[in-house]
């Protein structure tokens, strides 16, 4: 199973489709130029969705283990916040229907 799906739940999902519709915008509108802008947005908009905690806890419902375990890329967390961060990084990122640069740079080649 990849590991979007184990991570998936509804809060996860919906983000998902969020972000794409986002970048997508973004991109149209010629605030991302580059992959630097699309990480940089990327970043960002993970950034806006854990600054609640009642959110944080939604993107963690059924991924407990975001609370204590170390995160490859950011290290163990010290509270929900980072948790949340990396739980939803690891789910955009491997998830398949998070747009990526690539597809932005094959649609301006078009």
């Amino acid at each position: 199973m990849e590991l979007y799906r184990a991570l998936e739940n509804k809060k996860l999902y919906e983000l998902d489709q969020e972000i794409s519709d986002y970048l997508w915008h973004e991109f149209h509108n010629g605030n991302l130029n580059d992959e630097d802008d699309f990480y940089t947005l990327f970043h960002e908009w993970i950034d806006d969705r854990v600054i609640y905690t009642y959110d944080c806890e939604a993107i963690l419902e059924g991924n407990s283990e975001y609370h204590y375990l170390d995160h490859d890329v950011y290290g163990r967390p010290d509270n929900i916040a980072q948790a949340a961060y990396a739980c939803l990084y690891d789910y955009l990122m491997d998830s398949p229907d998070t747009v990526t640069f690539e597809q932005m740079e094959k649609e301006l080649k078009e």
